[in-house]
């Protein structure tokens, strides 16, 4: 009976280490621009993030509220500018949107979208290179 305690409460701390780094795993997977998802490395913060009000989560959430359904490709903090900000990039279909947001109010600063269909040509159809 005793060995049977044993050997249940060892099964039970391993299944508990296991499931513990699933979660942990699944913390580090990311979207990727095809839809998936990818692991990495768990991110180093920028200089100033830590003190920032609006997280990087957060700011790719207001983002993505702007543009339904799209698929992130870029989050970068800036703290170089006055105010600091968010620098989200998400893709949807053939388009790229581009948002500033203010790393203290969660304010869009700027927001840009721009398709890939671009070829490069200028306003006469003939291409500069």
């Amino acid at each position: 009976m005793r060995n049977t305690m044993r050997l249940t409460a060892a099964t039970a701390g391993l299944l508990t280490v296991v499931a513990g780094g699933g979660a942990a795993f699944a913390a580090n997977a990311t979207p990727s621009p095809a839809g998936g998802t990818t692991t990495s490395a768990p991110r180093t913060p920028e200089p100033g993030e830590a003190a920032a009000k609006v997280n990087r989560e957060a700011a790719i959430k207001i983002a993505q509220d702007k543009v339904p359904g799209a698929q992130l490709a870029e989050a970068e903090f800036d703290g170089d500018e006055t105010p600091a900000t968010w620098e989200i990039e998400l893709r949807k279909d053939a388009v790229e949107h581009e948002f500033e947001i203010d790393a203290t109010t969660g304010a869009i600063l700027e927001q840009e979208s721009e398709t890939d269909t671009d070829t490069g040509d200028d306003a006469d159809g003939q291409d500069d290179d």
